[in-house]
């Protein structure tokens, strides 16, 4: 019973500190005292260690020796990778979306694309950011692929953290996310496969200008 507890403790931990990097509250590079956010989220040490070390499998956080952890911030060459894996694995979950979506899992995508549109409309960078991962991973999670959300659950977040310079505007992504929608809805598993491909290939492209230049920069 005690390892149960413990392991829902540091479950919590886990999702909690997730949640904050998604939300901007921790940002690549910064380093995540231990003393402090023990004393915020009211633990010991044990249950946090624990999630800094599955948070470092999910690429979320960089365990240095010696110096701590820290939030994982990206290199352009990292970012490119990760975007190349999106590529590749989205649209797939796009278009198992467009196959197997109900009644419920519609009613489930317009509800978080409801809240993208109303976070784009008040302007909020912060609702922007969670809405937009919410829309994906509500796609991702209709699909009906457990191992595929698990997965891209993670690198989304990861991307969200690591992704100046990469955004496209708010009203842009709206649009596309409202087109994604018409085609899962419909069905359109090739279509719905297509737009998301497309909808990530212009934040891919950017990350690999990045990366080309700072490959130059370095040389």
């Amino acid at each position: 019973m005690l390892t149960t507890k413990f392991e829902d403790l540091a479950e919590q931990v886990y999702r909690t500190l997730r949640g904050m990097i998604l939300a901007g509250e921790l940002v690549p590079g910064q380093k995540l005292k231990q003393e402090a956010i023990s004393e915020r989220l009211g633990v010991s040490r044990t249950p946090l260690l624990t999630a800094f070390s599955k948070l470092e499998k999910e690429m979320l956080v960089e365990l240095v020796p010696r110096r701590g952890a820290f939030v994982k911030r990206l290199t352009p060459a990292e970012v490119l990778e990760l975007y190349e894996v999106r590529l590749r694995l989205e649209p797939l979950g796009a278009f198992e979306a467009a196959r197997h979506i109900d009644a419920m899992g519609l009613k489930s995508l317009d509800a978080v694309l409801e809240a993208h549109r109303l976070a784009v409309e008040s302007g909020s960078v912060l609702d922007v950011r969670i809405a937009d991962y919410c829309f994906h991973m509500d796609i991702i999670r209709i699909a009906g692929n457990t191992v595929l959300e698990r997965i891209l659950s993670s690198f989304a977040i990861v991307s969200k953290s690591n992704q100046q310079g990469l955004m496209k505007s708010a009203a842009k992504s709206l649009a596309e996310h409202i087109a994604l929608r018409k085609a899962i809805a419909g069905h359109d598993a090739t279509q719905a496969e297509r737009l998301m491909f497309e909808h990530l290939s212009e934040s891919r492209n950017v990350a690999a200008r990045l990366a080309a230049e700072s490959t130059v920069a370095r040389s």
